[in-house]
């Protein structure tokens, strides 16, 4: 699943240098095998973006970071690569991450599926797993890739969760909360991250698109 979603985001030119950021010296092996670069981080890492902060860190030459989830094996490669360009064209833009449009109304029901709703300049205005049809605009279903400016990576590594991420269990509430502009990308095509042993096993069955 790992190294699909390795594929998927080398093939986006707009990104610069590809690194896997684990603790699990399992993966770190079978990556180096398919040729990805590697940086161990600590096994006290609370998150993702712990760990992805942990390796921009070590790189102050990174102007912006993009945290892509091992689990989104049909991560689509021009959202991706829209998402940092976008990044790269307005400074402004502190933080971004994709969305796209979802037909299937099953699908939206699950809380395992995270919905988001935007305001009319493209900004999130709300995340939430619930399924419950509220009013307002019709949510995009989020897909779990961020791009940060660096110095917001850091400082949003050390804030403390808010009651909001708590409530949701959704790390990006935490930049909702201090007042942080999320800009969504809006991909051209439906795809969906892993979170369940049966979507594990649906996507195993008839292989990624």
């Amino acid at each position: 699943m790992l190294q699909h979603v390795w594929e998927r985001a080398q093939a986006a030119q707009a990104i610069d240098r590809l690194i896997v950021a684990t603790d699990d010296e399992r993966i770190a092996g079978a990556a180096r095998d398919w040729g990805a670069e590697v940086a161990m981080t600590s096994p006290a890492c609370a998150s993702g973006t712990d760990r992805v902060a942990g390796v921009a860190r070590a790189h102050p030459e990174f102007a912006i970071v993009l945290n892509i989830q091992g689990d989104e094996p049909e991560l689509e490669t021009s959202s991706l690569a829209e998402l940092a360009e976008t990044m790269k064209a307005d400074p402004e833009i502190r933080m971004g991450t994709i969305a796209h449009r979802e037909l299937d109304a099953a699908a939206m029901a699950n809380e395992n599926v995270v919905k988001v709703r935007t305001d009319g300049e493209g900004f999130a205005t709300s995340f939430t797993r619930s399924g419950a049809s509220r009013p307002g605009p019709t949510p995009l279903r989020h897909a779990g890739v961020y791009a940060f400016r660096r110095d917001l990576l850091l400082e949003f590594a050390a804030w403390p969760p808010g009651e909001l991420e708590k409530r949701e269990r959704l790390e990006q509430l935490r930049a909702v909360e201090r007042g942080v502009k999320i800009k969504v990308v809006i991909g051209e095509q439906s795809f969906s991250g892993i979170d369940t042993p049966e979507q594990m096993a649906a996507l195993e069955a008839r292989g990624p698109r």
